[in-house]
């Protein structure tokens, strides 16, 4: 089973600063990865239950209107997220992204959990090494 370290690394967030800067950027690189797999659909109904399981503690998080597009769950996870304090806000978002990888490993099995979030991960890191490369020849 993920441990925490384990989630902290696959989701991309190794800098606690910068996810409080975009709480966000790791569900885009999953939704980056998950999408072509498993639809906009499917992975807005897996955010769902990742948010009703947490729901007896962040209950907040839950959205008031179905969500049908990624870009709509993070637009209403941002506006919920930055209504919170800032500890607050971490907390769940932490609490979720860790609800949901569970819950992903539940129903593909925890070796290609690994590999997606893995793979969502060197994306993103190889984008901003590309783009600190061109600024950096400039």
């Amino acid at each position: 089973m993920f441990n925490d370290e384990d989630m902290t690394n696959s989701t991309g967030a190794q800098d606690p600063a910068a996810e409080r800067a975009d709480p966000l950027q790791p569900w885009r690189r999953i939704a980056t990865q998950l999408c072509p797999l498993i639809g906009e659909s499917g992975f807005c109904a897996l955010f769902g239950r990742a948010v009703h399981v947490i729901g007896s503690d962040h209950a907040w998080l839950a959205p008031q209107q179905p969500i049908r597009t990624p870009e709509q769950l993070f637009s209403a996870l941002q506006e919920r997220l930055a209504s919170a304090d800032p500890e607050r806000a971490v907390t769940a978002n932490d609490a979720l992204l860790r609800t949901f990888t569970q819950l992903l490993a539940a129903l593909i099995g925890e070796r290609l959990t690994q590999q997606l979030l893995a793979s969502a991960t060197a994306t993103a890191d190889h984008a901003a090494a590309q783009q600190q490369n061109a600024q950096e020849q400039k």
